[in-house]
């Protein structure tokens, strides 16, 4: 649980509007599976389809670590007008870890399913 003095410094995620933690990354592989894109593009989509609003750099820094840990690639795209952006794509590792954690929401959804459809009674713990 937490406590006041947690709330003020945001250590506490108890009441938050944050989608639920580790999953960032996950909505940004769905993305670049269907269509390689920049950076920008990625921003815009994650904003639209997952009504994310995650800070450009945090985002920025998840495309790092997925390419580092070879779940993406990217190429320059150097065109006569604007700035040269990086285009990231999906690898094949990126395909087999996005389904294989696509698998786990989906066992953790039936059982969030559950959770939200039972009916609770509140009860008085005694200690």
């Amino acid at each position: 649980m937490c406590d006041e003095k947690m709330r003020k410094h945001s250590e506490c995620v108890c009441h938050t509007d944050a989608p639920l933690r580790g999953l960032l990354h996950i909505a940004i592989l769905n993305l670049i599976k269907d269509k390689s894109a920049h950076g920008g593009e990625i921003y815009q989509s994650l904003k639209e389809k997952f009504e994310i609003d995650a800070p450009r750099g945090i985002i920025y820094a998840l495309l790092r670590r997925l390419e580092a840990h070879s779940f993406l690639v990217s190429d320059w795209d150097i065109q006569e007008t604007g700035p040269a952006r990086r285009i990231y794509y999906i690898t094949d590792d990126g395909l087999e870890y996005l389904k294989g954690f696509l698998e786990r929401l989906r066992r953790a959804s039936r059982m969030i399913h559950i959770l939200l459809e039972e009916k609770t009674e509140t009860k008085e713990i005694r200690i």
